[in-house]
């Protein structure tokens, strides 16, 4: 546990956020004054106050914490339904401008929320709004893991590994050392905002957000450099994390003229800097003396401390009644200031260089620039032109880290330490695009869009891609309509070097120009030459007044002809029918089903040594096929017995079913291999409910939910914590359920 993060800008944008909001207060003083002498013309106010409580039960048939995931209903039984509105607004012919709200929803579950909303039209708002949000992920976990202390995991205290032994296989008492873990984390939100009106075209609107976020996360730890010595266990990493946000802005506003100007800023405190572990693993070959159990630990850095600071400012302005130009500015920076930890936690490994910095004094400046003109250029034919501009900076320092991989060796020479990247980049992005309509009914619409990307530091230096699209809308018939959009791009890339990174990395001369990491005919897939081609479409039809049907779609697919290795090729196609049939007032049936496809295909290179990398004997191939099908079908009844004087008597049904199944097909140019078993997610959802209004201020309301999720995952299925022989997992199996809710309230209105 470590201080709390204060630093100076922080300071700074807090004095910042009060200047603003007092700077203005004499103004709020003087309209306040006014808005006094002008009631005391006007007649008697009458108000609305609609006040709403609702009670009720839910039951849970069964435990489930992937049912629950982010509701917080994950154990069996009885929890409480706890909603509420209290709400007042002005009679529309009162000279009452005020109106407020106090609202709460889930208040009995993890997940609850509570607002509060005040608006004076003309003058000011305020609100408050407050969050729990839960991320239940899994409730099966199982670890030999303790925490002694925060930020410090020890393994059990009888824990064995048998001699000579280095895997898993050498855990004896593995099982018997076992305790449960359950992995969430739970986010609790503060949001404030006020709007002050500062005379008829000024306004100030400052935002605030407080959130914290407590729990456990999966964390991979690992002893280990390089070849077959790595040993890795998954731990439970504790998550106590704090962000603070605030926003602020001045903007001024009439017909013809817009522009404002503000201050964004954004702190992030992490309560643990560090996870130290104990080495569950006996010593392997290649590790130094004394790295294994019980004796070695490592240490994992965690989140740092940082902040961002952003100055922003934004305009428009109509040139012309046919010309408008719009624009938004930003500059920010980003800092990052946390002390640097000891190369190893292990006192029994050898260090003779110390780490270089202190601190990494991390610093990033950002630069944003939108500019957008919209011209109506005659009376059928519009012109828009975009210009969007993004730089990230990167001031960090550079220095030599003659690193020790894994806590698990001396300290490697100077001349073979590694030097950290500061990655930057300069995006510029432009379009234009034309529109014509024909008469009311027809438009259609044909542009340009050409964007360059430049990095440092990565494999490749500049890239620029050009884009063709056209579209046509037509809406001009009283029973349907069409959209159609096409769009059909090509990205360039300059030399690929794929060595960059690893040169860029070393002490110069410590790396010749041949050398490499990943195989030199390798290629990135957002760093490579790419064709795309897509079409998206929405087709709508009412043959009847009661009845409406459509038709949607969308492909594109993407080709990397010049990646030998890497990703080759990309395609996601959509399909989408829908329908809604009313043939009475209260009766209501709709329905869709969606046909999602996406398929890509990869291509890499076993190797060991040179003559292996330049072998395509030993190439292999891997072709991913997902296929998502939904279907959703709801029936509505409202206002039954209406016509035998009944009141508020609603009724419906609702059903869903999404199925997933995912095929991995590996091939290779020798070797023998065959299909990765089947993955399959499916989830079913059938809900009835009816209400009844019991008079003029109560009704009831029952539902019953019946929810069904099987999943088959190779990942998952069957995996103990000791399966594999080099790393220790938590044990989690795949998320299956079949269970009933059952939800009964009862709301009253005063």
């Amino acid at each position: 546990m470590k201080p709390r993060f204060t630093p100076r800008c922080k300071m700074a944008t807090g004095g910042l956020a009060l200047a603003l909001f007092f700077l203005p207060a004499g103004s709020w003083a003087q309209q306040d004054t006014a808005d006094d002498a002008a009631a005391d013309d006007q007649p008697a106010d009458t108000s609305i106050v609609w006040n709403e409580v609702t009670l009720g039960l839910y039951y849970l048939s069964d435990e489930s914490y992937r049912y629950g995931k982010y509701s917080g209903l994950t154990d069996d039984g009885f929890e409480p339904v706890l909603d509420f509105s209290m709400q007042k607004r002005p009679d529309w012919e009162s000279s009452d401008t005020v109106r407020w709200r106090l609202q709460g929803w889930r208040l009995g579950l993890d997940s609850r929320r509570l607002e509060f909303r005040y608006n004076d039209q003309g003058t000011r708002k305020f609100h408050v709004d407050y969050r729990e949000l839960p991320n239940y992920r899994f409730s099966d976990g199982q670890t030999p893991y303790r925490a002694q202390q925060p930020g410090r995991w020890n393994l059990a205290d009888d824990w064995q590994v048998a001699p000579g032994s280095s895997n898993t296989l050498g855990f004896t008492n593995l099982q018997e050392s076992l305790v449960s873990l359950n992995v969430d984390t739970k986010r609790k939100r503060m949001d404030l905002g006020y709007e002050q009106k500062l005379g008829s075209a000024w306004l100030l609107d400052i935002d605030i957000r407080h959130e914290t976020k407590e729990g456990v996360r999966p964390l991979a730890s690992i002893f280990g450099f390089t070849g077959g010595n790595p040993r890795s266990v998954i731990l439970p990493a504790p998550v106590d994390w704090t962000t603070d946000t605030m926003e602020a802005m001045f903007e001024y506003s009439t017909a013809r003229v817009q522009f404002g100007a503000g201050v964004y800023a954004s702190f992030f405190s992490n309560d643990e800097s560090s996870l130290t572990f104990q080495n569950a693993y006996g010593y392997r070959n290649g590790w130094a003396a004394g790295v294994e159990y019980p004796d070695a630990y490592g240490r994992i850095a965690l989140e740092p401390d940082n902040s961002y600071l952003q100055f922003k400012t934004y305009g428009g302005m109509n040139i012309t009644p046919s010309t408008r130009l719009t624009a938004d500015f930003s500059y920010g920076k980003m800092e990052q200031d946390e002390a640097l930890f000891p190369y190893t936690v292990n006192p029994d490994l050898v260090v003779h260089t110390p780490v270089p910095l202190s601190s990494l004094d991390a610093e990033v400046n950002t630069m944003m620039l939108n500019l957008r003109l919209t011209s109506q250029l005659a009376r059928r034919l519009g012109l828009a032109v975009n210009y969007h501009y993004d730089d990230r900076d990167n001031k960090t320092p550079r220095a030599v880290y003659p690193y020790i991989g894994g806590d698990s060796q001396n300290q490697r020479p100077y001349e073979q330490g590694r030097v950290n990247l500061p990655y930057s980049y300069t995006k510029h992005r432009a379009d234009a695009i034309m529109t014509y309509r024909f008469g009311r009914a027809t438009r259609v619409k044909a542009g340009v869009e050409y964007s360059d990307y430049s990095r440092d530091y990565q494999e490749v230096r500049d890239s620029d891609e050009l884009t063709w699209l056209a579209g046509v809308a037509l809406r001009g018939w009283s029973k349907g309509s069409l959209t159609v959009d096409l769009r059909q791009s090509s990205r360039d890339v300059s030399e690929y070097v794929g060595n960059t990174p690893l040169i860029e990395s070393h002490l110069p001369g410590t790396i010749q120009d041949d050398e490499y990491e990943n195989h030199p005919l390798l290629r990135k897939y957002f760093l490579a030459d790419r064709d795309r081609d897509e079409m998206r479409f929405r087709a709508d039809f009412a043959p009847a007044v009661t009845l409406n049907l459509g038709l949607a779609g969308s492909y594109a697919k993407d080709s990397y002809e010049q990646s030998s290795l890497g990703l080759t090729r990309a395609k996601v196609t959509s399909m989408t029918i829908d329908a809604g049939w009313h043939p009475q007032d209260n009766i209501a049936l709709t329905g869709f089903y969606t046909r999602e496809e996406y398929d890509s295909a990869q291509s890499a290179r076993s190797f060991f040594n040179p003559a292996s990398a330049m072998d395509p004997a030993n190439d292999w191939f891997a072709d991913s096929e997902d296929e998502v099908d939904t279907v959703n079908v709801a029936l509505t009844f409202s206002d039954l017995g209406a016509e035998r004087g009944w009141k508020g008597i609603d009724f419906g049904l609702d059903y869903t079913l999404s199925n997933t199944q995912s095929n991995i097909n590996v091939m290779a140019a020798t070797a023998t291999t065959g299909s990765l078993p089947e993955l399959q997610a499916e989830m079913r959802t059938f809900m009835l409910w009816g209400s009844a209004q019991l008079g003029e201020n109560s009704s009831v309301r029952l539902a019953a939910e019946n929810a069904q999720l099987t999943t088959r995952d190779w990942g998952l299925d069957g995996v103990e914590p000791d399966t594999l022989a080099n790393v220790l997992l938590l044990g989690e199996s795949a998320a299956n359920y079949d269970l009933w809710l059952i939800t009964g309230t009862w709301t009253y209105h005063f």
